[in-house]
């Protein structure tokens, strides 16, 4: 067998022929399964062959489809984005097997549990569950109707994902209304035959101009066209979702799609995200307040100063293609996961010097290819990131903590002619940067959360409205006239609809372990980072997330280093547990007592 299993060479004809041939091979197996004699089942004829099917189907499922976010070729893509539809149609037909669900039914009867592997236990009950979760111990009338709701629900995430990969817009600009920006970055921009300067929408050309350009006008065109990219279509493909997820939770018995999903996470329901992100907002009201009053006075004095007037796949991202777990012969199967990221190009003068905040995305997507290669999950389902989807984002930031202190920071950065270290005042503002406008950043994080939330605890929803009043009440700042951010905000069409807030949950988790176990004069600890793989990242997902951090941690998890993360105050009685003195006192905690660091 061979070790990686995964190829990207792939024509067009193949990527279609191999979609078949996995649909026959899945198929053949779930049929044996669910023919067998209900008193002859055994863990070997049903649960190990559901389990070694899964993994085979796993993998050639992800190479086929990951073809469409990285292939140069235009017919590939289209194949792979084919291959996506049919089998995520045949995904749902699987699910909804109920001659294979009864048979573990049947099978959780008839074993004895002391004589399964923990894991091996644990599969049996998720299976079960997800058998519930799909509807199949409901009446034949209902679950025909969620079937064809899934797949109603399946195809048009498809095509709301592949509108913004194959979004292509251009904005033109003279050299004037690109004051700001990098000369280097200018010269390798490609131009019309007048002059003007081609900018695209993609992550490296939008993040420069909205940070670096100083002229106003550019900034508001970049912004506007940038959460108005497939705006029409991907709106209505919005407002048929949000009914549709709301029919299959009601087919389901559950009150919302949002109650839906928040079953299977840390979080439960939804009034605990509501009200994690309530008191969370109440402590960065103030701070966002202060900061918004701060830029303006800064934008009026820059206004004056300059004579102005007031007035193929985007970004980065971790595919797990290859899980880690054991296969058929016991052998455990090797792990390989991509990064496909699209950071500063390198120009004719100048190779590809990262952004800082660069540098800090490849450090989140590199913390899930970490969890990925150090798992040691037996079976597929519980390897690496099948996580909770709350605690998913917890190992990627814990990595980004490193690209804000300064002995990390020395060792992986070097002037790119002369090799020259950061100097040390350079490196000190760059690392006090992190608290800059922290407020404002966060408000925006809770505004994108209450939407997802809100979208997803009912049946309709007018997408732009929703999004511009959140943004009036939360941020105290407008909407782009004129466009709609939801239709481009694809989490909401990903293994995050209800759960977006997992982002900022995850963070309390990935500041408690980082401040408790690495800040202080332990992060280059082998010591500590063995600790932490083997409670954290080595169980994948065959343990809850609580459990894991209870492990690591020898306590509940608390939100504290999060509050001083943000630049909050941790009130006294609020502090720190008596077990973990190493996290008191710190350099950090004392710089950020005050309310805000510019």
């Amino acid at each position: 067998m061979d070790v990686n299993k995964l190829q990207w060479d792939l024509t067009a004809d193949q990527v279609r022929t191999r979609t078949d041939a996995l649909i026959h091979r899945t198929l053949q197996v779930y049929d044996s399964v669910g023919t067998l004699d209900i008193g002859e089942v055994t863990y070997e004829n049903t649960l190990k062959v559901l389990a070694n099917v899964e993994n085979e189907y796993v993998v050639e499922q992800r190479n086929l489809i990951f073809l469409r976010y990285v292939s140069q070729h235009e017919d590939v893509r289209a194949a792979s984005t084919e291959a996506d539809k049919k089998l995520s149609e045949f995904d749902v037909d699987m699910s909804m097997r109920s001659d294979v669900f009864q048979r573990l039914v049947a099978l959780q009867e008839r074993i004895n549990p002391k004589a399964l592997k923990p894991e091996a236990k644990r599969y049996m009950e998720r299976l079960l569950k997800l058998g519930q979760r799909n509807g199949l111990h409901l009446p034949n009338k209902i679950q025909s109707e969620l079937k064809d709701t899934k797949k109603q629900i399946s195809e048009l995430c498809i095509e709301f994902m592949k509108n913004l990969n194959e979004d292509t817009t251009i904005l033109l600009f003279t050299r004037d209304e690109l004051g700001g920006l990098p000369e280097d970055f200018l010269g390798d921009l490609e131009k019309t035959d007048d002059d003007k300067y081609k900018l695209t929408l993609k992550y490296p050309h939008y993040m420069l101009t909205i940070k670096e350009c100083y002229i106003p006008e550019t900034r508001r065109k970049m912004e506007t066209a940038f959460y108005s990219r497939c705006k029409d279509a991907n709106t209505r493909i919005l407002e048929k979702l949000i009914p549709l997820r709301a029919k299959a939770a009601e087919l389901l018995g559950f009150c919302s799609h949002a109650d839906f999903v928040l079953e299977m996470n840390m979080a439960k329901k939804r009034e605990n995200v509501a009200k994690f992100l309530d008191q969370l907002y109440q402590k960065l009201k103030p701070l966002g307040e202060e900061e918004r009053s701060f830029i303006l006075d800064l934008k009026r004095k820059e206004c004056a100063e300059r004579g102005f007037k007031d007035g193929k796949y985007g970004h980065a991202s971790c595919f797990d293609l290859q899980p880690g777990c054991l296969l058929p012969d016991g052998k455990r199967q090797i792990v390989v996961s991509a990064l496909v990221t699209n950071f500063t190009k390198p120009t004719k003068n100048v190779p590809s010097l990262l952004q800082h905040a660069e540098v800090a995305t490849f450090f989140h997507e590199f913390g899930h290819v970490i969890h990925q290669i150090c798992t040691q999950a037996d079976f597929v389902m519980f390897s690496g990131g099948n996580v909770e989807t709350d605690f998913l984002e917890a190992p990627s930031q814990m990595l980004e903590n490193w690209v804000w202190e300064k002995e990390p920071l020395k060792r992986m950065s070097r002037h790119y002619k002369n090799g020259s270290p950061i100097p040390d005042d350079l490196l000190e503002k760059l690392v006090q940067s992190r608290l800059a406008n922290t407020g404002l950043i966060n408000l925006r994080r809770i505004v994108f959360s209450k939407l997802d939330q809100s979208f997803h605890t009912k049946s309709f929803a007018n997408t732009a409205e929703e999004y511009a009043q959140l943004c009036e009440d939360i941020l105290g700042i407008p909407a782009s006239p004129g466009s709609n951010m939801p239709a481009t905000f694809e989490h909401l069409v990903d293994v995050y609809d209800g759960q977006y807030y997992g982002y900022l949950y995850s963070e309390v988790f990935s500041k408690d372990m980082f401040h408790s176990l690495f800040k202080n004069n332990h992060l280059m600890d082998p010591e500590v980072g063995t600790k932490y793989r083997n409670c954290i990242l080595k169980p994948g997902a065959t343990l809850d997330g609580m459990d894991m951090l209870k492990n690591l941690l020898g306590r509940e998890p608390n939100q504290n280093a999060f509050l001083l993360s943000k630049g909050l105050v941790v009130e006294q009685e609020e502090g720190f547990p008596a077990e973990n003195p190493k996290f008191q006192n710190q350099d950090w905690g004392k710089q950020t007592s005050g309310a805000t660091m510019y």
